[in-house]
């Protein structure tokens, strides 16, 4: 009874998620549609281990194949959520690849298993379960192809967390160096969901895929506690899925390509930032971006980054919010009976709980405790 609980609560979680973000995404929030097939994946995966579990092998015989083909597409669909959340362009063709070890071995499971007489699936199912012996040809190929396909995944496991988080600093620094608000991106939130995501789920995963069935077979409260762990970080994920709202700006291609300058021309547009930053005060929009700065200087983004980067020592981020807290501070002095959220707001901030932050990381103090110390 606990197997069943156990496996269809994580089942059903799958499926409602697939279905929530499937049908609330938009050309705006593609990133949910690619994070239900996700879903959607590991439901398939799900309904896989309810089957197995179960002893419901008749259908799994029929269903065996899927199971494998989801198993090993099930890192690079995250993969693709994850590129998708930052407005990437998804080029069929250039993604194939990755799914090219999933539709290989569900095509040999298919054919492995169709071949196989129901004696040899039962022989196969009963050592994949209860570790029992091999005894003739059909049933060997499919424990082969059930073994490497989780030999697999466990290579999988390793390579795809390490481009998910090569991919993850790639981006935070492209983001930092062209959005002053980054709370409407929900991106601190989202990284840290995302590596815990990575965390929790590859070990337990790793642990899972290299024992196997056999002792989660036998262990009912292990097979619990495990769907539990997957529960609750598929509800967590889905949550932030919801939440995140994809870049509008084209980050793909914002690594800096810088032709031949002369420094003269560097040095003008930094004098020509500093003056448009002193004068207009751009910084008030809590949108602004550096798109929107190299616009109005007559310059492109790259230079612009490549002069706060290197002539001025920050990100683009660190530079905007600079001004925004020297504002603020200048607020607090002069009137200091104005509440600390409307402080926020005609300094630029975003957010309240940004304003906080960032003054925080740059005074070592609340605003409100810099305000107390004002004489």
């Amino acid at each position: 009874m606990i197997k069943i609980i156990a496996i269809l609560s994580t089942l059903f979680v799958n499926l409602f998620s697939a279905i929530t973000l499937i049908s609330t995404s938009s050309k705006k929030y593609k990133n949910r549609f690619f994070l239900g097939l996700f879903f959607f994946n590991s439901f398939i995966l799900f309904v896989g281990h309810f089957l197995s579990f179960n002893e419901y092998w008749r259908a799994f015989k029929y269903f065996d194949f899927i199971f494998l083909a989801s198993l090993l597409a099930f890192y690079p669909l995250y993969y693709l959520y994850i590129y998708s959340a930052f407005n990437f362009k998804i080029a069929p063709v250039n993604w194939i690849y990755h799914f090219t070890p999933a539709l290989l071995i569900g095509i040999l499971m298919l054919l492995a298993s169709s071949l196989s007489s129901w004696e040899s699936y039962l022989i196969y199912m009963n050592n994949n379960l209860y570790n029992s012996e091999l005894t003739d040809i059909n049933s060997k190929i499919l424990a082969y192809l059930y073994k490497g396909s989780r030999a697999f995944h466990l290579l999988q496991i390793v390579i795809y967390n390490f481009l998910t988080i090569r991919f993850i600093l790639r981006v935070k620094s492209s983001i930092d160096n062209s959005f002053s608000n980054l709370d409407v991106y929900q991106t601190r939130l989202f990284y840290i969901v995302t590596i815990s995501f990575i965390l929790f789920m590859s070990i337990p995963g790793f642990y899972v895929t290299l024992i196997g069935r056999t002792p989660l077979n036998t262990n009912g409260i292990l097979l619990f506690y495990v769907c539990l762990l997957f529960t609750i970080l598929y509800l967590i994920l889905t949550i932030i899925g919801l939440i995140q709202v994809p870049t509008t700006e084209d980050i793909e291609n914002n690594s800096l390509d810088i032709e031949e300058i002369h420094l003269n021309d560097l040095n003008e547009i930094e004098k020509n930032l500093k003056l448009y930053f002193t004068k207009e005060k751009p910084w008030l929009n809590p949108h602004l971006n550096i798109w929107d700065v190299a616009k109005e200087i007559g310059t492109n983004r790259s230079y612009i980054s490549k002069v706060i980067n290197d002539n001025i020592g920050c990100n683009f981020n660190q530079y905007v919010n600079e001004f925004r807290v020297n504002e603020a501070k200048k607020l607090l002095h002069k009137t200091p009976e104005i509440p600390i959220a409307e402080i926020s707001e005609l300094s630029g901030f975003g957010s309240l709980n940004s304003f906080i932050r960032i003054f925080k990381i740059s005074e070592n103090c609340t605003p409100s405790k810099f305000k107390k110390r004002i004489p």
